[in-house]
This record gives C-alpha cells, sequence and structure tokens, in this order.
C-alpha cells in the first residue's frame, strides 16, 4: 500500500514549473532571436513534427462527345441521347482492353503498390528523423546544423520507426481477432432465435468495445511514444528498449506527477486547438487564388473545346505539380505561424523528464 501511494504521489509545481520552462525555452528560441531561426525550425517542425495541409475540391462536368456543331441547337456539340451509348461504347473498348491485357495490368498494379510502399516508409522514415531534429532544435543551445543533425539521428529514426510499427500493428491484431466473433455474432442473430439474438448482440458489444479499446491503446502508445520515450531517446542517445528503461526509472514515485501532466497538457491543447483551428481556418483563404486560377483554366479549356485526352496530357502535369507545390507552400507556412505552438509543446515535455530524471534532462 505504501509503494502505491508513493507512486502516485502528485506534486504540482513539477508540471508547473516545466511550464515555466517551456514559455521561456519558446521566447528565448523563437521571439528573442533572429528570423531565420524561426522559419529554419518551421521546417523542421513541417517534416518531424506537425504538417497540416488543406485540399480543395472542384466538380466541373465539361462537355463531352465530337466538339463540331450544335446538333441540339443548344451550342454545346452533343445531345443528351448520345451520351449513354457513347459511355458503354468507352466502357466496353477499356474492358476489353484489360482482359487481353490482364497479366501486364496485374504486374502494373503490383509495381506501383510496391513503389507506393517503399515511397510511403521512405517518407515515414524521414518524418521520424526529424523528429528528433526537432527535439535537438529545441533542447539545444545552439541552431542545429539540419544535414549534421540527420547523420547523428539516422540510425535513433530507423528504430523509432520500427516501434511505431510494431505499436500500430498490436491494436490491429486485435481489432482483426475481435472480427472474427462478430461474423459468428451476426450467424446468431441471423437465426431468429431469442437467445441467439441475445448472445449475438452482446458479442457485438463486446467485439465493439474491444475495438474501441484497441484504439485507445493506440492512442495511448502514441502519447507516451511522443512525450517520453523521444525525449528519453535523445537524451541518452540511445535505442527504444533502453529509452523504455529510462522512462519506466523516471516514473517511479511519480504515476501522479504524470497524470497531472496530462491533464494540464489537455487544458492547454483545447487553447491551443482554438488558436489552430482559427489559424487554419483563415489560413483558407489562401486556397482561393490557386483554386480560381485553376477554375478559370478548366474554363478556357472547356470553352475551346479542346479534347480530353490533348487537355490531360497537356496540362495534367504541370497542374499535379503545380498542387503539389502549391500544397507544400501552404503547410509550411501554416508552420510559421504555429511554430510556437509546436515549440511549446515539445519543450514542455522535455522540461518535465527531465525533472523526472536528472539523467534524462536537456533543458
Amino acid at each position: 500500500m505504501h509503494d502505491v501511494m508513493r507512486s502516485a504521489h502528485m506534486d504540482s509545481s513539477t508540471v508547473t514549473e516545466s511550464v515555466e520552462d517551456a514559455w521561456s525555452r519558446t521566447r528565448t528560441l523563437l521571439f528573442e532571436g533572429d528570423i531565420g531561426r524561426w522559419f529554419k525550425y518551421a521546417f523542421i517542425a513541417m517534416l518531424g513534427a506537425a504538417t497540416t495541409g488543406g485540399s480543395t475540391s472542384l466538380n466541373l462536368s465539361p462537355p463531352m462527345g465530337p466538339g463540331g456543331g450544335a446538333e441540339d441547337g443548344t451550342g454545346s456539340g452533343w445531345s443528351p441521347e448520345q451520351v449513354g451509348p457513347e459511355a458503354l461504347g468507352v466502357l466496353k473498348a477499356i474492358l476489353e482492353w484489360l482482359t487481353a491485357n490482364l497479366a501486364y495490368v496485374v504486374m502494373l498494379v503490383i509495381g506501383i503498390a510496391v513503389l507506393w510502399l517503399v515511397v510511403g516508409l521512405a517518407v515515414v522514415y524521414v518524418r521520424n528523423v526529424f523528429r528528433f531534429i526537432f527535439v535537438e532544435a529545441v533542447a539545444a543551445r545552439l541552431e542545429p546544423a539540419i544535414g549534421e543533425s540527420f547523420g547523428r539521428h539516422a540510425r535513433r529514426g530507423l528504430t523509432l520507426l520500427l516501434w511505431k510499427l510494431i505499436l500500430g500493428l498490436v491494436p490491429l491484431l486485435l481489432i482483426v481477432i475481435a472480427l472474427v466473433p462478430m461474423i459468428g455474432s451476426i450467424g446468431l442473430i441471423a437465426s431468429g432465435d431469442e437467445a441467439g439474438l441475445t448472445a449475438g448482440i452482446g458479442s457485438i458489444v463486446a467485439v465493439v468495445g474491444l475495438i474501441v479499446f484497441a484504439l485507445l491503446l493506440l492512442l495511448l502508445g502514441r502519447a507516451l511514444t511522443e512525450d517520453f520515450l523521444v525525449p528519453a531517446m535523445y537524451a541518452r542517445r540511445c535505442g527504444v528498449v533502453e529509452g523504455w528503461s529510462h522512462v519506466a526509472r523516471a516514473w517511479q514515485g511519480s504515476l501522479g506527477n504524470v497524470i497531472l501532466f496530462y491533464l494540464l497538457k489537455i487544458a492547454l491543447g483545447i487553447a491551443a486547438g482554438i488558436v489552430t483551428g482559427i489559424a487554419g481556418l483563415v489560413s483558407t483563404v489562401l486556397l482561393v487564388i490557386p483554386a480560381i486560377s485553376l477554375g478559370a483554366i478548366v474554363a478556357l479549356i472547356v470553352r475551346a473545346e479542346i479534347p480530353a485526352t490533348t487537355a490531360v496530357l497537356t496540362f495534367g502535369g504541370p497542374a499535379i505539380v503545380a498542387i503539389i507545390l502549391g500544397g507544400t507552400v501552404y503547410a509550411y507556412l501554416l508552420n510559421v505561424v504555429l511554430l510556437p505552438v509546436g515549440v511549446f509543446f515539445q519543450a514542455y515535455s522535455l522540461s518535465f523528464v527531465g525533472r523526472l530524471d536528472a539523467s534524462l534532462r536537456t533543458i
């Protein structure tokens, strides 16, 4: 009982002083430094902390069919009764081509899937390395050189990636296991028997509860990873296993402080969420310009009656590049605006972990 009471000991000064340290570090890094550091840290934050983006959807339906005379008297160049047969003819031609080239299509799909997986893992790996670069940017007295810092944390970012993959597989496995009895429960309900109906409904409720538990477990694991494991790995320059051992030692006798840390973080997060939401809403004004430009280009293509194939080949590539670059610039500008929020919360966790265990102190 004494050990339980000791582990639940709560000292609010540890948490409040961590908040003071976080604000002091944020003020020193951003508001008392040069503007170049702000833009550099926003770039690091975009890749390693929190990238925010937006999307715009346009629902434009250009005229279909040949672009010749106005056969229906409306000047559109097509008649409604032609759309059905033409669409069926195109669909039939596509199906015939797919059937004749099925082996090549399957190979193409597999190739695209493998490429997507490789590129996706590479992107996630880079983000995990930049996660440590962002921590170093907040904790270090001097600005880190991105290239040198990437080399220092390359291996650590890989171990963090592997840990996150394992962390995500556990809830996924629980969900897959939960789907097996759910199928049986549906069969009991479909049987029409009163006892089967009761058992089936009860089983489904239990399965849904298990799925919710798996998702909560995933959220908890991610929160503990970001707030405790990453700072410990950075402070001790170690891997995941050793990092968790340092975290476990820091938690001894401090469970109450950890709970208070998250309660205050939730409260601060609500306030930060309001600021972030307002900034995101205001920043959507920036999307109006590219949306209008894209709409104008599509309208010109339709008005000039340029064939769809020619339009795609001519404007498709530049449009995709423009969308990717525009989204990246938008995300970066949003990180510039919201950088104090990211720096503050990172400094908050670094300071708190350091106050729990002096060997993990970085700020």
